[in-house]
């Protein structure tokens, strides 16, 4: 066997280390080739969790954001209510004020045009509840009131003082059975008694069974018990039924609404002025 020239064996060395490169690098090739495979194919994979953890956390916000916007809204309408709630009582309080306003100034007028010498009170309490009716007002003694001095308000005769202390009066109302009121019925000028029957229409009594009085008519004060001016009103007949003996039988139902008294006029003389005395009254049948 012919022995091989050392050119010739180093030029086979040569070839066979770069066969061997070549190998080695076509090796590393795919192997690169596999291992972005591989990722890709975890990245794909992994897309529709990347996709699904975006989703529930945008929810999560918004409910968060839904939250603390239904709390901000419940906070800005709770305000509101209470504005709300502040008017309805300033409102309220300002309509009272108009219709106090409104009574004094028509009690004003009335003393100044018809009592003048009278003092002004308010009602502090009212006993309603049973037959025995009456009203404490927040002037006494102090205030120059005496007993049995008359109580009107705007609309007519109220009752008379029967009980004084310094600083109130106790009034019973024209309603209580013990009450009277000596009246004459303005259109036909027939006279009689009125006396209270508590939840019920007034009597009016001692009227002549002849009288001419209908429904309807109105009943004012005659001034004949002492006490009370002429003129005051006390109420409309609202009932002439068959007579009782020598009288008629008559209801009057009251000019004022006793339940709603919250002001009157206490009158230290009974005279009043011209327009209240007797001859300011037509007495001709």
């Amino acid at each position: 066997m012919a022995a091989v020239s050392p050119a010739r064996a180093n030029a086979l060395l040569l070839g066979v280390m770069v066969f061997a490169q070549l190998l080695l690098l076509s090796a590393s090739v795919r192997s690169g080739i596999a291992s972005n495979a591989v990722a890709g194919a975890a990245g794909t994979a992994s897309q529709p969790a990347v996709a699904a953890e975006r989703s529930l956390s945008a929810i999560a916000m918004s409910i968060v954001h839904f939250f603390r916007d239904l709390h901000s809204d419940r906070t800005e309408a709770q305000a509101l209510r209470r504005q709300v709630d502040e008017l309805k009582l300033r409102e309220a309080r300002a309509g009272e004020l108009l219709r106090e306003n409104e009574r004094l100034r028509l009690l004003l007028g009335m003393r100044t045009d018809l009592v003048p010498d009278a003092t002004g009170a308010s009602v502090l309490t009212a006993s309603l509840a049973t037959q025995s009716q009456s009203i404490v007002v927040d002037r006494g003694k102090d205030a120059g009131i005496r007993e049995d001095m008359a109580v009107v308000a705007w609309g007519g005769a109220v009752g008379r003082v029967v009980s004084v202390e310094r600083d109130f009066a106790r009034v019973r109302l024209l309603t209580d059975p013990n009450s009277g009121v000596a009246g004459v019925v303005e259109r036909t000028r027939a006279e009689g008694m009125l006396v209270g029957r508590g939840f019920e229409p007034m009597d009016m009594l001692y009227v002549p069974k002849f009288a001419d009085v209908a429904v309807g008519d109105r009943v004012v004060t005659s001034g004949l018990d002492g006490v009370f001016p002429r003129g005051l009103g006390l109420g409309r007949v609202s009932l002439v039924g068959e007579p009782i003996g020598a009288s008629k039988a008559i209801r009057v139902e009251p000019e004022i609404d006793f339940r709603a008294l919250e002001d009157v006029l206490i009158l230290k003389s009974p005279k009043g002025t011209p327009l209240l005395a007797p001859e300011a009254v037509d007495s001709s049948p």
